[in-house]
């Protein structure tokens, strides 16, 4: 399965429609978004650009949580986690956080995660320790450079990293 990994769009509505259409031509069949939506219309944006199910936990800059918590209740294919969170996406546990702190160091230590995926810092970067990937998608804002977005490889425990490009060709 691939699964497109999104952070930090901060209102930035050209970029996430651009990067929602190229992750859907690449054949995403699921979207995790790791914070920084930035406000309950870009969630509504991104609802109704995305046809598939979706998983998201809070940024820094989402808030009141309350709000998205409550705009994402509806709809029966969309998780909006009240914080950093694990899952299980096509046999693989994925551990989700907005934030790179002590709670992801901690969750990659187990080794009980075939991947973790974060955001905030808005650049685009994975390594492996042990035999967990961690990766970080960038930022759809494109804050420090090139706005990006990446795709999880379920089969293949993988990451790819795309820069959002200005339009999409048929």
């Amino acid at each position: 399965m691939l699964i497109a990994l999104m952070s930090d769009a901060h209102d930035e509505l050209d970029h996430l429609h651009r990067a929602v259409q190229q992750a859907l031509a690449a054949d995403c069949r699921h979207l995790i978004f790791l914070g920084d939506l930035a406000t309950p219309d870009t969630l509504r944006f991104l609802r109704a650009a995305w046809p598939h199910a979706m998983e998201l936990v809070p940024g820094n800059n989402d808030y009141p949580i309350a709000q998205f918590l409550a705009c994402a209740h509806p709809w029966a294919n969309t998780i909006f986690h009240s914080s950093s969170t694990d899952t299980t996406l096509d046999n693989r546990h994925l551990y989700l956080t907005h934030v790179p702190n002590e709670s992801l160091r901690i969750a990659a230590a187990t080794g009980e995660f075939d991947a973790l995926f974060f955001g905030h810092t808005h650049l685009p970067e994975q390594h492996m320790l042990g035999s967990s990937l961690i990766a970080n998608p960038g930022d759809i804002q494109g804050r420090f450079g090139s706005p990006s977005f990446a795709v999880y490889d379920t089969v293949h425990n993988s990451v790819k990293h795309f820069p959002i490009v200005s339009q999409i060709c048929d």
